[in-house]
């Protein structure tokens, strides 16, 4: 055995245990002590009410629920404090049944011995009077069977509340092992959703950036000087949005900032071919919303929307709240959403959004008229101050 086992198991090291289980005990385990006494108490006095009034006919009623009183207290305290000492030994790698056994009989003992003392000095000076007793008791029979007794009765119940809190203590702390191992899964998992969402958010940006980067090489070929102004607006876009686009939540009005950030952009392109609306709903600037989900849709709806150079089309972008859904709108007065619309971009979104809301999302492409398509985005209402969709 080592030295730090050693100095483990010395009586100098168990003396500082007690003390600090002592040390330990809180109010709500001293409340629950005090019930316990007088509960003991009540018992007692409905148990043995006839040898109670047969000793009250020639002593104060007072002195003799005084004895019975304060010695149930002494004896539920000291239980309680060979309780705590069994249960710091416990945490301290001792076996814990042990601990538990060697509390009930010292918890017990020590409460007897303790309260008949009491018991002795109380009755010498209060119960004055001749108490009844049986021919049996007589002399020094009666100084053996009073603690006897007590203590058979005392071991019954004490130890039976000895291993009921020890098997409720160990039941929490089963619970609390079960609570921590769920929360290390929870978290876990979580992990391992945000490292899949990160991956897919990552194969939607090179092909956003990529549309993005052909319009401005589009450009050059018709206005050079136009298109040098339309890539510095988009490295500054880039450089603002690149930070927010890694995100793994964002906002409405975000993401409605980015939309109109980007399409301005477009427009020195299309100049007066594109006319866009970005609509924010009142109050709602807090909602939450995962990032990179309107950019990719809005670049589809021009690529598809926009494909000769005379085209002309008009976006609008506008957001509801409805019976704790989220619904976004993207109009385009082309043919950019037509029902069978995919690829590889949008193909993504719907992963991410299956990956976020299970079943508790939707994501549409629909005719609006003879002449336009809509994009509807609709998923649960959630505001910053709720936890985000990774936890």
């Amino acid at each position: 055995m080592n030295d730090a086992a050693v100095a483990a198991d010395s009586p100098r090291h168990r003396l500082a245990v007690a003390i600090d289980a002592g040390r330990a005990i809180t109010a709500a385990q001293l409340r629950v002590t005090a019930v316990l006494g007088l509960c003991l108490t009540t018992i007692t006095l409905v148990v043995f009410w006839v040898p109670i009034m047969q000793i009250a006919r020639n002593n104060s009623w007072w002195a003799i629920v005084t004895e019975i009183a304060v010695g149930d207290q002494v004896k539920s305290f000291c239980l309680l404090i060979a309780l705590v000492i069994a249960a710091r030994a416990a945490d301290e790698a001792y076996p814990a049944r042990n601990a538990y056994v060697v509390a009930a009989l010292a918890g017990c003992v020590a409460g007897v011995v303790a309260s008949e003392t009491f018991g002795w000095a109380w009755r010498a000076v209060f119960l004055t009077g001749p108490t009844p007793t049986r021919p049996w008791l007589q002399g020094n029979a009666s100084l053996y069977f009073r603690p006897i007794f007590a203590l058979t009765n005392w071991l019954l119940i004490g130890s039976a509340a000895v291993f009921l809190y020890a098997g409720r203590r160990a039941a929490l702390r089963t619970a609390e092992r079960l609570r921590a191992a769920e929360l290390d899964r929870i978290r876990r998992s979580k992990l391992a959703l945000e490292s899949r969402l990160q991956a897919m958010q990552a194969r939607v940006e090179p092909q956003f950036l990529f549309n993005t980067l052909a319009q401005v090489e589009r450009l050059y070929e018709l206005d050079a000087k136009l298109a040098a102004r339309m890539l510095d607006d988009l490295i500054a876009y880039l450089r603002a949005a690149m930070p927010l686009m890694r995100n793994t939540s964002s906002t409405v009005a975000q993401e409605f900032e980015l939309a109109r950030a980007y399409l301005d952009i477009v427009r020195v392109r299309l100049g007066e071919r594109l006319a866009f609306t970005v609509q924010t709903p009142s109050g709602g600037e807090d909602i939450r919303m995962p990032p990179m989900v309107l950019l990719p849709l809005i670049d589809h709806a021009i690529a598809r929307g926009l494909t000769s150079p005379s085209a002309e089309g008009a976006i609008s972008i506008r957001s509801d709240v409805d019976n704790g859904r989220l619904r976004l709108t993207i109009t385009d007065s082309g043919a950019g959403f037509v029902p069978e619309t995919g690829g590889e971009g949008l193909n993504t979104i719907r992963e991410r959004l299956a990956a976020l809301y299970g079943d508790n999302d939707a994501l549409q492409f629909r005719r609006a008229d003879s002449t336009s398509t809509e994009a509807v985005l609709d998923i649960p209402l959630e505001h910053r101050t709720l936890p985000n969709e990774l936890g």
